[in-house]
């Protein structure tokens, strides 16, 4: 038998996955028959999961799951040159067999061919060969000051997510962190926001009065720290100077300080300064533009995915779940808690108040941005999970 043709078989008779130990090869002969020469060519066309079974990627996804995955995976990297894995294995995770890990997920996506690069600021990334990967991190950094200078400075996080729904939040930060240096993150009304620094409207008299309480620190001979300087400015304007301007990031507060001090003593020489570089990617695309494509999916053929060629893709919303008003959705992390949808759009009603169901999550999750389709159920599965359902479904009747 050719190696095609043992896969097969092993896929058929073991479909949750084989061990070559030498008692388990012995056993499996039993069922499929090979020889000890066939070992080596079977685990160049499998990888091994974390528990140590062997499997090949048909034992992984059925042939309408594979065909979903692939247009998602590459059909980001041709729109964005990269993505973060865990936002992929996120989407997908219900369609597959025996991987529940991101660490599988991974050995999945190198045996797939697909480049994966692990970055400490931001995990794994799945990326093309060329450029190099800081190059398109660099590129969407760019991008994204673009949006700042267009929104006067301030964007919410969620919006940003929106823009590129292939980053994850942890993703985004590492992006913010290494190449945004000048813009932090803060809490504006409530919603995490990124701010650009020249953004933040700060007194008409700032600069005298940060500049008199440095040099009079300097006098006293102390020590040029946060917790100092922060003391001093709330004596000054007599409030919690940082909480009223949205200044809690430490190395803002600093920065901010070292560009409106007007004295002449060196004493912010080693606040960082920012390192927005490199062009390209889609940076020339305005924010509006980017949430717009972002929303589209890539086309399918009876050949795969096809560079260029795009349709649209609804919004997630009642309507297009075939949630009808009045349902009653149950949330995942509780399930004594249940909200009733008021519109076909995504509004909801909880304790006598009108959320949409995104803003609720967030209330109830206690965190700065979240996905309420995917924590809130309907009929047994999460509004996430019944999109990809209908959508797969939809793909089938159309093929």
């Amino acid at each position: 038998m050719t190696t095609a043709e043992l896969l097969a078989a092993l896929t058929r008779e073991c479909p949750n996955g084989v061990s070559f130990d030498p008692m388990s090869v012995r056993l499996l002969r039993q069922r499929v028959p090979f020889e000890e020469r066939h070992i080596e060519d079977l685990k160049k066309a499998m990888f091994q999961l974390r528990n140590g079974s062997w499997v090949c990627r048909e034992m992984i996804l059925d042939d309408e799951s594979k065909s979903t995955f692939d247009v998602q995976a590459i059909g980001w990297l041709m729109a964005y040159g990269c993505f973060s894995v865990e936002r992929l294995f996120r989407d997908f995770r219900g369609l597959f067999r025996k991987i529940d890990t991101l660490e599988d997920f991974v050995a999945f996506l190198k045996h797939s061919d697909f480049n994966v690069v692990w970055r400490r600021r931001g995990g794994y990334f799945c990326t093309q060969d060329s450029p190099i990967l800081e190059d398109r991190l660099a590129s969407i950094s760019k991008t994204i000051a673009g949006w700042l200078e267009e929104a006067n400075g301030t964007l919410t996080l969620h919006e940003i997510e929106q823009a590129l729904p292939q980053l994850t939040a942890e993703a985004l930060e590492g992006i913010r962190a290494q190449f945004l240096p000048d813009v932090h993150v803060s809490e504006v009304g409530e919603v995490c926001c990124w701010c650009r620094t020249e953004a933040i409207h700060l007194p008409d008299d700032f600069a005298e009065k940060l500049t008199n309480a440095v040099d009079t620190l300097i006098v006293l001979e102390k020590k040029m720290s946060v917790a100092n300087l922060e003391f001093a400015l709330n004596l000054l304007y007599r409030l919690r100077f940082r909480e009223e301007y949205a200044l809690t990031d430490n190395e803002t507060f600093m920065r901010i300080c070292a560009k409106h001090y007007q004295g002449g003593n060196n004493v912010f020489s080693n606040t960082k300064k920012p390192n927005v570089k490199a062009n390209g990617g889609f940076g020339r695309m305005t924010f509006a533009e980017l949430v717009k494509s972002a929303k589209k999916s890539n086309a399918k053929t009876c050949g795969g995915f096809v560079p260029g060629k795009r349709v649209r893709s609804p919004n997630t919303c009642f309507r297009n779940l075939s949630v009808p008003v009045g349902a009653i959705l149950v949330f995942t992390k509780d399930s004594h808690i249940t909200c009733t949808v008021l519109d076909d759009s995504n509004q909801v009603e909880y304790n006598g108040k009108t959320w949409s169901i995104s803003t609720l999550t967030i209330h109830l999750l206690r965190v700065s941005s979240a996905n309420g389709f995917r924590f809130f159920t309907y009929e047994g599965e999460t509004l996430w999970e019944r999109r990809l359902r209908l959508e797969r479904e939809y793909k089938y009747d159309e093929y």
